[in-house]
């Protein structure tokens, strides 16, 4: 029998639309299961589009990976996985990249470099395709799978903020900068940056996550890989100081912390600053998959927001081949923040995709459906922690019959009013 779900349209509260509208032009890999496949895919790409370099994006390393003889055998390329936290480059696709941007591409393959340069390894590669009709087209994908807001958590510099006024989608989107990003603004670009974003580990992708147990080994004969628990990317002391210059500019602080160790060392840093995170105007850490009970008591308490991304509960699945059964079981454990805890959805528990991947259709299935049930969220919290606060800007209709979405109707207000 079908149950029907009616919605509002949904603000996704995590993602990277510049980035991902210039991904609209790339090759996508995020369903795809076979190398073969996704060579063919890169291949064509590469001779219909007459770009100098194809990008492709949403490979997933537990399905399969490339040699180095196969990626030289490519066309220039660069493939993100789908954390992006990881990125494989053949010899054609950095000379194309150095072009611009110099002898720093070669470092890409490093992983400890590439998270500790992150940011500006992302903003390569949005710049490829930045443009107001880029924005206008991703924002129209985004209403088409029931998204009407977002907020951009990786702002590359003003400009982006005027592409954004362009495409007259400044009212749907919410700007996050880094620290160094923000001190670049003119007066006019910080007051429409509504907070600052900070990272502390990398992804589980990419191993790169802070784990206080190791990630299971990708090769027995490796032994630094058997003891890899993930990158902290700042000291205890460094992050203290730049946590507190953050919050010295009376802006919203959002702290990326996957694994438990880099949302322990997290919580740690904002007890050290109680007085200056109580007066903040909103304190979040984005992801939180790995929180332990007792850290999230301390969040709680200090009154921390957890912006969280109901799509990656398959990680428990995904990565069962780097993830010991423990972390698989802990991943994004909602009903112990809500029925143990007591966050509240919509108020310190809020929902978002980071694009992996966007929309209705996945983030309700693994809400609603996940592998685990301390994963599960009812259609109430789902809806307080992901939605708009009402229907004035359109609804969402979800069909779902034996414990499956069979259908998808989105229908944004101004389809309503014809």
């Amino acid at each position: 029998m079908r149950k029907k779900i009616r919605l509002p349209l949904l603000h996704d509260h995590h993602t990277h639309p510049l980035l991902y509208a210039s991904f609209s032009q790339c090759v996508p890999l995020q369903r795809i299961t076979s190398k073969s496949v996704a060579n063919e895919m890169i291949v064509a790409a590469s001779e219909q589009s007459g770009s100098p370099i194809t990008v492709a994006h949403g490979w997933r390393s537990n399905q399969f990976a490339w040699t180095s003889a196969e990626l030289e055998a490519l066309p220039p390329v660069a493939i993100f996985n789908v954390s992006l936290h990881e990125l494989k480059m053949n010899e054609a696709g950095k000379e194309i990249i150095k072009e611009r941007y110099g002898d720093q591409v070669e470092n890409v393959a490093d992983q400890d470099w590439y998270e500790d340069n992150f940011r500006m390894i992302l903003n390569w590669f949005a710049n490829l395709y930045a443009s107001a009709d880029a924005l206008t087209h991703f924002y129209d994908e985004l209403l088409q799978h029931g998204i009407f807001s977002a907020e951009e958590m990786l702002l590359i510099d003003e400009n982006e903020i005027e592409l954004f006024e362009q495409a007259g989608l400044s009212d749907r989107t919410r700007f996050w900068s880094a620290p160094d990003t923000f001190e670049t603004l003119s007066d006019r670009g910080k007051q429409q940056v509504y907070g600052l974003k900070l990272f502390t580990d990398g992804a589980l992708g990419a191993r790169t996550a802070a784990l206080n147990r190791p990630f299971i080994s990708d090769d027995v004969d490796k032994k630094e890989t058997a003891t890899n628990q993930g990158k902290l990317m700042y000291s205890d002391e460094s992050l203290d100081q730049i946590i507190e210059e953050c919050l010295v500019t009376g802006k919203a602080l959002a702290v990326h912390a996957i694994g438990d160790r880099a949302i322990e060392q997290l919580m740690k840093s904002f007890e050290n600053q109680t007085a200056q995170i109580s007066n903040a105007p909103e304190v979040r850490i984005e992801h939180a998959q790995l929180i332990e009970r007792s850290v999230a008591e301390q969040a709680k308490d200090m009154g921390i927001v957890l912006s969280m991304q109901p799509n990656f509960s398959s990680d428990s699945v995904d990565y069962r081949d780097r993830m010991d059964a423990g972390y698989c079981e802990l991943n994004n454990p909602f009903r112990m923040l809500i029925d143990e805890v007591g966050f509240v959805p919509g108020k310190d528990l809020v929902f978002g995709s980071d694009g992996m991947p966007h929309g209705i259709e996945y983030a309700i299935e693994q809400s609603l459906f996940p592998s685990l049930e301390s994963q599960r969220l009812t259609i109430d919290e789902f809806q307080a922690g992901y939605c708009l606060p009402n229907f004035e800007k359109g609804h969402i209709e979800v069909d779902i019959e034996n414990q499956r979405v069979v259908e998808i109707r989105v229908s944004p207000a101004e389809r309503e009013a014809v």
